[in-house]
């Protein structure tokens, strides 16, 4: 019985909604007049919007970084040790995964990109002057400011870094992006949208090399450092060597002519150190090439699949969708209006 009160009652709750809604529907249909002008208001706006909203360009370039052999490094410690050199890779993880993509939108290498030297339109100019150029940019006091005498971001002065600052957000908030194509793969994807489709392309080409040299460089430094340390080691062994080389034929040849044992000894002394000279000589060698071979394989790399080309892509907002959303606005706008300004009525003659 109870069952049967609540099917009851869903059913008058139902009839209730259809009957209300049809009764504002006819309310609304016999004041089409003013409903239409609404959404012939909303429709003009849609188009406006249209219409005013420049057309922009969208830069995509696809590469695949690869981390190179891990662990490689880790079979030299042993024979580095040996010479007080650390060969472990600190820095092997320091820019993966994720942290490359973050790496790409960074500030440091963003604005170096901006004071790269290009030629745009036939012009030799740098990315940030010809970015100012298309508006008035100032820094808070709103006085414009100049890059001229500047040839890094490092010698900014205060104006012209919160100016900088300024052009990264612009830069970085909705025109750059950087993603992974699939989770399951190595390839990123590095999207730039600007209305100029000439500097789309050059900055996204730019920035990637960038990073691309700064990732290289910051992976490979603890390899290079190692390398640099034993070159030096197996100079001075071989400088050493060919002194102790030198004096111990030359102390030969004196005893030659002399019946001094003494002088036997010292010869034999010489041509002992010489030995033990080249042997070291010839390990600080052989890890000095072990070295270079371990350092090739960890080298990171960075491969470039797919670079911007010409045409590129157009961005605009399609006609169609700002007209439906501008008479669907107009809609609701006029019909929430005439809905409360009866209900208002209704209740203020009770």
């Amino acid at each position: 019985m109870e069952n049967q009160n609540h099917i009851l009652q869903d059913e008058i709750s139902i009839k209730e909604i259809i009957l209300t809604a049809k009764k504002w529907i006819n309310f609304l249909v016999k004041r089409w007049v003013f409903v239409g002008i609404a959404c012939f208001i909303g429709g003009t706006i849609g188009f406006y919007a249209h219409s005013s909203k420049e057309v922009t360009y969208k830069a995509k370039l696809v590469f695949v970084s690869s981390e190179g052999e891990k662990g490689g490094l880790s079979k030299l410690s042993s024979l580095g040790s040996q010479f007080g050199i650390n060969l472990g890779g600190g820095s092997s993880s320091a820019f993966g995964g994720e942290n490359l993509l973050e790496l790409m939108k960074s500030r440091r290498l963003v604005v170096q990109t901006l004071f790269d030297s290009v030629t745009l339109k036939g012009q030799d100019t740098r990315l940030l002057e010809y970015y100012m150029s298309r508006f008035s940019l100032m820094d808070e006091d709103l006085k414009p400011v100049s890059f001229g005498n500047v040839t890094s971001f490092e010698d900014c002065n205060y104006r012209q870094d919160s100016l900088l600052n300024i052009i990264y957000e612009n830069l970085t908030k909705e025109a750059l992006s950087v993603s992974n194509l699939d989770k399951d793969l190595a390839f990123k994807v590095v999207e730039f949208t600007d209305i100029d489709e000439q500097f789309a392309k050059v900055f996204v080409e730019n920035l990637t090399k960038n990073v691309t040299e700064f990732y290289v460089e910051t992976k490979t430094s603890q390899s290079k450092k190692n390398i640099q340390l034993l070159q030096e080691k197996a100079d001075s062994v071989e400088r050493e060597l060919s002194k102790n080389m030198v004096s111990a034929a030359v102390s030969k040849d004196r005893s030659v002519f002399s019946s001094n044992t003494r002088s036997l000894v010292n010869t034999t002394k010489k041509q002992m150190k010489a030995q033990m000279l080249g042997t070291m000589y010839a390990e600080v060698i052989k890890n000095l090439e072990l070295s270079k071979t371990v350092a090739a394989h960890n080298e990171p790399l960075i491969q470039v699949i797919d670079s911007p080309r010409f045409p590129l892509e157009k961005q605009r907002s399609s006609l169609i969708k700002m007209l439906l959303a501008g008479l669907m606005g107009g809609l609701f706008i006029s019909g929430g209006y005439l809905i409360a300004r009866e209900l208002y009525r209704d209740i203020m003659a009770d």
